[in-house]
């Protein structure tokens, strides 16, 4: 009797809701109509009503209840469930993604929380990645590396044989406290601009934020954020039950500029020296400042900053032409920049189609090279995934018809002589990589992004073997496929 009393409690608090709006969290959605220069993955989706059938559940989270104030909060699972093959290598490659989303909101107010559990036998050149990004333990006379981290997830355990065993959790929220200032942060990640990845922050990372938006005029906002990050440097002196991570601050203030089709930001962000490999210590009081250009005043104890313009100009509705510019300090060898188009097509009737196309470049010391004030978190630069001394071109499309898609990505990039960003070289970029993926699927539920999908997944990289895997799985692709290098 307790379990059904509990059940008929349950059914209760989340009912099915059938009109007004619910909040969702989608971070693959294009970016190209975006308002906000950041993107914390908010969106409302208006239910639409006298649906039949199948489709009655098209715009439902699987619980989800709206209060007479307009107040709301949905759960829904969230997994990746795939399993395929990699030619010329035996055996079974899968992922088994499981967990949970939380979404509320109420007027300017929204939040999520989300949690993950994973076991995955991925194929070689990811595990390859991963396990090169793995965390540094000290050992007699060196550091030794074990494990793994996956882009956008989480730090791993073995599991099986070559396998990863990773859980991992994000929160965030957005609040917009009146008309000219927003409050955001959490534990997760931001999106900025238009590109699938930026120079200076990418959605694979995670991290510890808190930022402020103030709007100055209607034409001009102030950004400034900061953040906890992580290096996975275990100290060897600790006092707890394990040996905590090497930690520094994160700082970024942008000044953006919108008028009509036009939007211009000028970004400065520092790395802050938060101790070293063998003992923590507090952050210089300078960093606390709202204002950029105060951590000159911190000398050794601050990084170099990353410094430069990000915009895009849309000339019409469907198109969109974005760019980054970027020194670290006044270093020519650190001038980075990415170039790029985002077309979505206005086509009437069933068919949709997108396409994305950039160059990336990427100064030799771009990220830095001094693990206490490089750039990175959880041994991942915050921008590309490659890191230093990289030039990439990377294509995106997607063709929808009905509820049938087709996304492919291609990607090419040649590497160069760079600096580590960590103490220790432990993952060289190959010279040159053609990768290239392709899609097909069949959209069950556009709020969740819910697919059965196939894909195709071939790499053919300078120093290793051609790597080609199919796979099928069903999938919420609420978060981008991050396996890009």
């Amino acid at each position: 009797m307790k379990t059904q009393g509990y059940l008929l409690v349950l059914i209760g608090l989340f009912s099915f809701g059938v009109s007004g709006q619910v909040l969702v969290f989608q971070q693959q959605e294009p970016q190209i109509n975006l308002e906000n220069w950041i993107d914390m993955g908010f969106r409302h989706w208006k239910n639409p009503q006298h649906r039949k059938g199948f489709f009655k559940y098209d715009s439902l989270y699987l619980l989800s209840y709206r209060d007479s104030l307009g107040a709301t909060i949905s759960a829904t699972p969230i997994f990746n469930l795939w399993a395929g093959t990699e030619q010329g290598n035996g055996g079974l490659k899968y992922q088994n993604s499981r967990g949970l989303l939380v979404t509320a909101g109420h007027k300017g107010f929204s939040c999520y929380a989300m949690i993950m559990e994973n076991q995955a036998l991925l194929p070689d050149y990811q595990t390859q990645f991963i396990k090169s990004h793995g965390e540094f333990y000290p050992g007699t006379n060196a550091y030794n590396q074990q494990n793994g981290m996956v882009p956008g997830g989480g730090r791993t355990k073995p599991f099986k044989n070559n396998g990863l065993d990773y859980a991992f959790s994000q929160g965030g929220l957005k609040w917009g406290l009146s008309k000219q200032i927003t409050v955001f942060g959490g534990n997760g990640n931001l999106r900025i601009g238009e590109g699938l990845r930026s120079l200076f922050w990418s959605n694979h990372n995670q991290a510890l934020l808190l930022g402020t938006a103030v709007n100055i005029t209607p034409h001009l906002q102030y950004i400034f954020t900061k953040g906890r990050l992580f290096d996975l440097i275990r100290k060897p002196k600790y006092a707890n039950v394990e040996s905590p991570y090497y930690k520094k601050g994160y700082s970024m203030n942008a000044l953006v500029y919108s008028l009509r089709n036009l939007r211009v930001g000028v970004v400065y962000q520092t790395i802050w020296e938060g101790g070293d490999s063998l003992r923590e210590r507090s952050l210089s009081p300078w960093f606390w400042s709202p204002i950029a250009g105060f951590d000159r005043f911190a000398k050794n104890r601050v990084s170099l900053p990353q410094w430069g313009l990000v915009g895009h100009y849309k000339p019409i509705s469907n198109i969109v032409f974005y760019g980054e510019a970027f020194f670290r300090g006044v270093q020519k060898t650190s001038m980075s920049y990415q170039a790029g188009v985002n077309y979505a097509s206005n086509l009437k009737g069933l068919f949709a189609f997108n396409v994305n196309l950039a160059f990336v470049c990427v100064g030799s010391c771009f990220y830095g090279d001094n693990y206490s004030l490089s750039f990175t978190t959880n041994n991942l630069p915050l921008g590309s995934l490659i890191g230093n001394g990289t030039q990439e071109i990377l294509l995106s499309t997607k063709l929808t018809y009905r509820r049938l898609y087709l996304d492919v990505l291609m990607q090419y990039y040649t590497s160069y002589p760079s600096k580590n960003v960590l103490f220790r070289p432990t993952y060289t970029a190959e010279e040159e990589v053609i990768h290239s993926m392709g899609e097909f699927g069949f959209l069950v539920n556009p709020i969740t992004q819910c697919t059965l999908f196939a894909l195709c997944d071939f790499r053919q990289g300078s120093s290793s073997l051609q790597t080609l895997i199919f796979s099928l799985g069903i999938k919420t692709a609420i978060f981008p496929n991050r396996h890009v290098y």
